[in-house]
Formats: structure tokens, sequence, C-alpha cells
């Protein structure tokens, strides 16, 4: 019957989530084919056209569909599809593939609530991303309804996109106005912790916007030289400085129409501070060694790992930027904030994980259960995913023991919990261990000042950064 009436994998697993295809390409299948490959938990189901597919999307497996654009009457029979989707009492999430010269009929499926639009031909590493963050979440609630019981009842938690957060808690509040505030082209701050998903919630703000139809690119501000940093917002014309050879365009130019995400803006020299208040103020700016003005067609979220405030108070950050940028702040709590939300999240990644490496892992011991619960997870979300997925690889079944670990979090469960087999740390672990404590020394000898700490250790900034992140000291105040 050809790939319009098929299963991929045709033995595919009957809790698996479903990605439907509406496309008649057999090219374009064998492309998807390619991208889906290492997703586990996860199955394409191909059907010639929208009409086929208003039937197919009722099927509670189904968590994404792709419509191919390939001919103009593709685009109605779209239409009608994404009425549909919308109708449906549970989220779907709708992606365009079109050919080349196709975009005006995208943008018009766009306004009527498709979620992206890609152009062919197709970067298959892009899609396979695309596809494994808009799948994960239905992948998972899937996983649960035949896995066997976990070991902790998930407490009352609410996902929506990538967060799991408690409703009635400060992370509800935070979400309830975002869905305020994310249609509206305003400028946002969002503040908190390292680790906490600053990043995940401007994405969430972005999906939730007009601009969602563009590309959502993030710079980090402080994982760039100050040299480098100016041409990488702005860009550059040839000749502006030594070594630039042609022109260069920046990340204002480059997010057009979509999203701009300014992570670790605490970070910026003051001088580029002054150059971005006015993109942020006048929505203009100008390339290095250019005196030509460009509009700023970008919606603006920035983030900070250190309240602006404090930071403008000691003379870090400039007052009359960071009132431009306090439109909207949204401050996300620490996890060690949302005890009521870490059984749910400890769960959704173990499934996550397990389901992607192929790990029957069951659920969590008792005492890791209890190292878990009692850590206080200065690293956030963050460090607890990394911890589970460290987890999820030593363990090739059952549940996830004590020793499956970090130190740190084993550590968190006390002496009776670890026992006498306590094992002795390796030189490698030894030597890590003075060297961060050598760099929080110098953090704490220059009140947090990473320049000159990084000075006197000898090493460059970028190196300081990526040792902080690391040992997990991205956030450390001493």
């Amino acid at each position: 019957m050809g790939i319009a009436d098929t299963l991929w994998p045709l033995k595919a697993d009957h809790a698996a989530a479903t990605v439907l295809v509406v496309s008649r390409c057999e090219v374009l299948a064998q492309h998807l084919r390619q991208a889906t490959e290492g997703l586990s938990a996860l199955r394409l189901r191909f059907v010639p056209a929208a009409e086929h597919a208003c039937s197919a999307v009722t099927d509670s497996r189904v968590a994404l569909v792709l419509i191919h654009l390939a001919d103009p009457p593709d685009a109605d029979d779209a239409g009608d599809l994404l009425r549909a989707v919308s109708a449906l009492d549970r989220p779907v999430s709708v992606v365009l593939i079109g050919e080349e010269g196709q975009a005006e009929r995208g943008l018009g499926l766009l306004r009527q609530g498709a979620l992206n639009y890609l152009e062919r031909p197709l970067n298959l590493g892009r899609l396979a991303s695309l596809i494994d963050s808009l799948t994960v979440q239905a992948r998972y609630q899937l996983a649960r309804t035949v896995r066997a019981p976990f070991a902790v009842t998930p407490a009352h938690a609410t996902c929506n996109g990538d967060f799991i957060y408690d409703p009635s808690a400060a992370m509800g509040r935070v979400m309830a106005q975002v869905r305020h505030v994310a249609p509206v082209d305003t400028t946002v701050l969002i503040q908190g912790e390292t680790g906490t998903g600053k990043t995940r919630l401007a994405r969430v703000i972005h999906d939730l916007s007009s601009h969602r139809g563009g590309r959502f690119l993030v710079v980090n501000c402080a994982a760039l030289s100050a040299t480098l940093i100016e041409s990488e917002l702005f860009g550059h014309v040839k000749g502006a400085f030594t070594g630039a050879d042609r022109d260069r365009v920046g990340k204002f130019a480059d997010a057009a129409g979509g999203t701009l995400f300014l992570d670790e803006i605490d970070s910026l020299p003051l001088d580029l501070q002054a150059k971005l208040l006015r993109a942020v103020d006048d929505r203009v700016f100008e390339p290095v060694g250019s005196n030509r003005s460009e509009p700023v067609r970008a919606r603006l979220v920035a983030a900070s790992n250190r309240p602006l405030d404090r930071e403008v108070t000691a003379g870090r950050f400039r007052s009359d930027l960071y009132f431009r940028l306090n439109v909207v702040t949204f401050d996300m709590p620490p996890l060690r904030e949302q005890g009521s939300v870490l059984p749910a999240l400890i769960e959704r990644f173990v499934v996550e994980f397990a389901s992607r490496a192929g790990r029957a892992i069951a659920g969590v011991a008792p005492a890791a259960l209890s190292a878990l619960l009692a850590y206080q997870w200065p690293g956030n979300v963050r460090e607890l995913r990394n911890a589970i997925e460290r987890a999820v690889a030593l363990r090739p079944g059952g549940d996830i023991e004590l020793d499956d670990l970090p130190d740190a979090v084993r550590a968190s469960a006390g002496p009776a919990a670890v026992g006498p087999s306590d094992r002795v740390a390796t030189l490698t672990e030894t030597k890590e261990t003075a060297e961060a404590n050598r760099i929080l020394t110098a953090l704490k000898k220059y009140k947090n000042n990473r320049l000159r700490a990084a000075a006197e250790l000898g090493i460059s900034r970028m190196t300081l950064y990526k040792k902080l992140h690391r040992y997990g000291l991205i956030n450390a105040v001493v």
C-alpha cells in the first residue's frame, strides 16, 4: 500500500508515541526515518493527505503532526487539519515542511496555530532535535502507563512543555503570567540561579508568541570574550578590525522575525551595555565598523544568574539598561524550594533517559530516593538531570541504587545510608577537589570577581567559566 498507509517501525511498540506524517513523498519519508532512528518509544505513521489525518489525529498516542506542503491545495487541507488538532482535548504540536519558495504559504498556517515551519532540504540533526523535544513528554506519559509502578508516588504536578511544576507554588504563578505575557511583543527579563530553567522558559515564551515561526537564538554573554561579544551580537563589516576579512551577520540580524535570548546578561562589560541599551530602547543597532543603522526585528528575552538590581547597586550594571529590561521580570525559584515536584522530576528523568538508552529501569531504590530528596541541588534542575542521566548509564536494569548517584548526592543520605562500603576517592577526584577549593578561595578573595580570580589562578576567564560549570560552582557566591 506504499508509505501513505504504513507505520514505521512496522512492529512499533503499542506504548510508543506517534508522529503523524502527512506526505506522499518517499524521499521525505526516508529522511524522517533517518532523523528518528535514534529515538526510542517513537513511531511514524504516514497518511497521504490531511483529510485522512483528521481522523488519525484522534489517536491518543499522536504527539506531533508533520504536514508536507508539496502542492498548493495542501495548504487549504492543512488548515482543516489545524482546526481538528485545536479541537482535541490534549496538546498536539503541528510542524510544517515546505518546499523552496513556500514560506508565504507556511506563514499563513503559522498564524492559524502551526508551531514551526521547516524548508527543504532539511537539516536532519535539527529535525531530530525538534522531534525529540516535541515528543519527549508524550513518550514519558505513555511509558508510565505500561511499566511497573515507580518507586515513588509523584507529587501533584502539572507539565507545560519542558516544565513540571506545582500550579499552587511559585513556578505555577510564573507559568500563569507567561501565558499572558508571551503573546505581547515586549522585552522580558528572567532571573534565577544557574540550572533553574531560564533558557527553557525563554523557549516557552518564544513558542507561545507571534515570533514562534522564526528562529530562537541563544547568546551566552559569559562564554564570549569582551572583544567578540559586540561582533557576535551586532555583526561587523569587512575591515572593521584586524582579521575582519569579510562582513559578518550578528545575532540581532540573524534572529529577525524570531526571538533573541541573551543569557547571563549580567556578565556584559559596561561599555557594551551602553550599546545594548540603544538596541533595546531605540530598536536599532549598527554592525561594528558601520555607520548604517539596522532595525531590531527580533523579540528580546534576557536572563541573569544574579539579581540585576544588586548588580546596579554594586556598579556592575547600568541602571538605565536595567530599567529598560525590567518591563516584565520572571524570577525562577531554585529546586530546593520546589520540593513538592522533586519526585515527579525524578520519575520524568528516569523514564526519559531509560527510554533513550533502552534500559529497563524499574524505579529508584529507597536509599537512593532518600538521598535524592535530601540533597539541596545547588545546580538545580540541570544538576538533577545530569545525576539521573549518570545513574541510568551506570545501571543496566532494575532499580537505581545509591552507588549509582554522584558522591555529593550520596553524601546527603548520611553515613548510615552510605555504609562502610564507601570507596576511597581516586587520585583524579582528589586533584579535582583541590582545584575546586582553590577556585573558591580565589573567588572569595576577589568577592566573586571572576576576571580577577582567573588572573590570579593563571587561567583565562573562559577557562574559569568552564571549570565552574564542571564543578557545579557556576552559581557559587562566597
